[in-house]
């Protein structure tokens, strides 16, 4: 759901405004001196009890483990139902209240085409009764205010779901860019790594050892204490040169690329979503290409939990193998157990794996799950 901490609570409040409005107009117009008006008496409370229930149920600022979407929706239809009771019920304009209600919460639990169905049945719902089953003197004014009511209260949750959108997409476009800076930062500190790596092997390293071959050859051409001495510098040189070779395998060893840094800026602050990093703190990368295309994966994925899976929990995880590194992801998602086809995205996220000889399962059993697996030449 496309929401704010504002929104949710504005939105909260005036429902529970309006309901209560709505109870104490309703109830206080209705007589009770009657068997048969004590009856739809207690029909118009429960139904209004349904309503309430079901309000809570659809605007709750929490998100289920499983299935949100369609909670939220069977509660939406449970207040729909309540307020077709109570219209049957009792005469009383005031309910129109609830039903701009209904209007205003579709565009949260439907796409614009249900939505726009939706509000159709609702004015159309009003219609009847305004016309046919209520007696209302003057019934098109009355209707064309209230459909214009409907009309407005859905525009207007369209306009609070598109700001938000549109809020995601920045904040997603900045933890996009942090994560990117990230993962560039730590391929340049390989490159470099390897560079001065290279420069120590190939210029001080060979200087050093021609060094230490004329050292050895003095060594066997000087007498006495000139000799002594060579040999002292022989072995301060021999080693040096142990010393350089050291640390040129350390630089090279310590040239992988480690996306910790890049997935915590990439996770950070996604809305609607709480993602769980189990990150193997020894897999790191050697290979840029390789490094990119995890990112890549990572990326898509919450992606397209964000837009399709209707999850509110993620988890990413890596395991390094003996020559592999394994990455899996998985959310709670609605997609337990159903069909679904690969899009764009999914492809292209197959094609860049294999493209390393990497594989990629699918799976849908308990939400929506992706193991991934690319050979490395070193998995560290």
């Amino acid at each position: 759901m496309y929401r704010n901490v504002l929104v949710q609570t504005l939105e909260g409040a005036i429902g529970y405004l309006a309901w209560a409005v709505v109870c104490y107009l309703t109830l206080s117009s209705e007589p009770a001196d009657s068997p048969q008006g004590k009856i739809r008496l207690l029909l118009i409370v429960a139904g209004l009890l349904v309503y309430i229930v079901g309000f809570y149920f659809s605007s709750r600022d929490a998100q289920y483990e499983r299935f949100d979407l369609r909670i939220r929706q069977l509660a939406y239809m449970a207040q729909f139902i309540a307020v077709i009771g109570i219209r049957f019920e009792t005469q009383t304009g005031v309910i129109a209240i609830l039903s701009v209600a209904l209007a205003a919460q579709l565009p949260f639990f439907f796409s614009r085409q249900g939505a726009l169905i939706g509000l159709t049945v609702l004015i159309g719902i009003d219609f009847g009764f305004t016309f046919w089953a209520w007696d209302i003197e003057d019934p098109v004014l009355r209707w064309t205010m209230v459909a214009a009511f409907h009309a407005f209260a859905m525009l207007m949750s369209q306009r609070v779901i598109q700001e938000q959108e549109a809020r995601d997409q920045v904040s997603a476009l900045n933890r996009e860019l942090l994560a990117t800076q990230a993962l560039l930062e730590e391929s340049a500190k390989q490159t470099e790594r390897i560079r001065i790596a290279r420069d120590l092997h190939d210029g001080l390293g060979h200087k050093l050892t021609a060094l230490i071959l004329k050292l050895q050859y003095l060594t066997h051409t000087t007498q006495d204490e000139t000799r002594e001495r060579v040999g002292e510098t022989h072995e301060l040189a021999r080693g040096l040169l142990s010393d350089v070779r050291e640390t040129v395998h350390q630089m090279r060893g310590d040239s992988s690329i480690r996306l910790k840094e890049a997935l915590e800026a990439l996770v950070s602050q996604v809305p609607r979503l709480r993602i769980e990093l189990d990150l193997d703190p020894t897999a790191s990368v050697a290979d840029v290409e390789v490094a990119e295309a995890l990112f890549r994966c990572i990326q898509e994925a919450i992606t397209n939990t964000l837009k399709h899976g209707n999850a509110s929990r993620m988890t990413i995880s890596s395991r390094k193998g003996p020559n592999d590194i394994q990455l899996f992801i998985a959310d709670n998602g609605g997609c337990q157990g159903g069909f679904f086809e690969e899009g764009d995205g999914l492809r292209g996220m197959r094609e860049r794996i294999e493209a390393l000889s990497g594989q990629l399962h699918i799976a849908t059993q308990s939400g929506f799950a992706l193991n991934i697996s690319i050979p490395v030449a070193e998995a560290i």
